[in-house]
């Protein structure tokens, strides 16, 4: 009762926290985002994906028979969303990165859209932090709830340290862990993840994967490689081991279900004997 109860004034709060899904229904491919995670070049592949199939992907195919009663408060939510500049996503507005794209919650995409082959990309969740600490500090208007972990002129070790002492449920999307944004009651969504550290390799799976369920070749990578690889990389270099375990602690449950058998894994804890 109380989680139902926090969940209904998270979705009041904060309307867009859990439409992190774009859909294509005409292809029946589905894209989890995680700010901080991908290329902004994921979205124009979709776009694109939308252009050469000749359909506007809100153009009226029928999809939303049948739920316009059930879905009524979303569209409410979504409303008041477009009315309130507080409300906007992450790392930017709802258009901005929605585009031509329809954009769903975790729940409607299980209900609309049942056997969408879903699809999200990863990160390692420091690196993904660096990311987000250096968008902070390079916009104009960081993206809203930022203040909460950051603030302006502090080093990136504090940033992180506030972060691992806030509750996932408190955080927004910039910096709350994947495996949240990802999953709608207790399971992940997503049947296809690409990490951000094996790309190109990843990304030629889903390449094939999608050619063979739906005859679309979405192409090469599109350019997953976040551009200031080198500058992320200079704040990774600054945290401290004891910080580093603080991460791991903070973001378990994404290195258990992104990063199990990779270098990144966390480490085995002994059994008793």
């Amino acid at each position: 009762m109380l989680k139902a109860i926090l969940h209904a004034y998270l979705r009041r709060r904060r309307p867009l926290r859990d439409h992190n899904f774009l859909v294509l229904p005409h292809l029946g491919l589905a894209y989890g985002r995680c700010p901080n995670s991908a290329s902004e070049d994921i979205r124009h592949a979709l776009l694109q994906l939308t252009s050469s199939a000749g359909q506007d992907p809100f153009e009226d195919d029928g999809f939303d028979d049948g739920f316009d009663d059930e879905f009524e408060d979303e569209a409410e939510l979504e409303h008041e969303a477009a009315d309130d500049p507080c409300t906007s996503y992450a790392t930017g507005t709802l258009t901005s990165w929605a585009d031509g794209l329809n954009l769903l919650s975790g729940r409607q995409l299980v209900r609309r859209h049942p056997g969408a082959l879903v699809f999200s990309v990863v990160r390692d969740p420091l690196t993904r932090l660096a990311a987000c600490f250096h968008r902070m500090r390079t916009e104009t208007a960081p993206p809203p709830g930022a203040d909460r972990a950051f603030r302006s002129g502090e080093d990136f070790p504090g940033f992180v340290a506030r972060v691992c002492a806030m509750p996932d449920w408190k955080s927004p999307n910039a910096y709350r862990s994947q495996t949240a944004i990802l999953t709608h009651k207790a399971r992940l969504l997503p049947s296809r993840v690409l990490r951000h550290e094996t790309g190109e390799a990843d990304w030629q799976d889903l390449r094939a994967e999608l050619a063979q369920a739906c005859g679309v070749d979405i192409g090469p990578l599109p350019g997953i490689r976040d551009p200031h690889g080198e500058t992320i990389a200079a704040l990774v270099s600054q945290i401290e081991p004891a910080l580093r375990l603080s991460v791991r602690r903070r973001y378990a449950a994404d290195y258990r279900n992104f990063y199990e058998g990779t270098a990144l894994a966390l480490p085995a804890v002994p059994v008793p004997a």
